[in-house]
């Protein structure tokens, strides 16, 4: 009889699992796909200048392919060494998952290469940049200004190289646009002579 359970007990534990990495719901633990980052146009004055952005010139309405991990949060902060590896190369990275968007910070860890640590909020814009930053060198926690889904992380300069700026957008199912809301124009009475 305890062998029977055992093996019901094994099997579930199999199946399970299984059944939680199907839904899209429940976190993620590790997947490898492809993102693709769509290059915009930041024409606002109220955006940053960034040193590699030329002065008055447009960044090409492009989309950029990259080979990424996707990671669940927790391995950003419940695992030692979780970015254990060698440099990312020019068109690849580690996308960092969390289940709801939140306010999570960069901590220090032991990362040696260089890396562009890229923001992207619940839709998948990129609100913020960290360039060329060693997270080994790290001397307190770097905070985002808005509440953001994921991280990416790209290898050290590969923001300035392909143009990637804030405002960008990270295209993965992971990311929903909201809805379009279509409003009526008010209408105005006409004017009395």
């Amino acid at each position: 009889m305890m062998r029977v359970v055992s093996k019901a007990l094994l099997f579930l534990a199999l199946v399970i699992p299984g059944a939680a990495m199907a839904d899209e719901s429940l976190p993620l633990t590790y997947t490898r796909t492809h993102i693709i980052i769509a290059r915009k146009h930041i024409s606002e004055p109220a955006q940053p200048v960034l040193p590699w952005l030329p002065q008055g010139q447009a960044t090409a309405n492009a989309n950029l392919i990259f080979d990424v991990e996707v990671r669940d949060a927790a391995s950003l902060y419940n695992q030692k060494g979780w970015f254990n590896l060698s440099s990312p190369s020019e068109k690849s990275g580690i996308l960092i998952v969390f289940a709801v968007p939140t306010v999570a910070p960069i901590s220090p860890a032991t990362q040696y290469s260089p890396l562009d640590i890229l923001f992207v909020n619940r839709e998948g814009k990129i609100t913020q940049i960290l360039p060329n930053i060693n997270l080994s060198e790290l001397q307190e926690d770097i905070y985002p200004a808005s509440p953001i889904l994921a991280f990416l992380f790209l290898k050290g300069g590969a923001s300035e190289s392909l143009a990637i700026a804030p405002g960008d957008e990270v295209q993965y199912k992971l990311f929903r646009k909201p809805p379009t809301i279509l409003n009526a124009t008010p209408t105005t009475p006409p004017a009395t002579p």
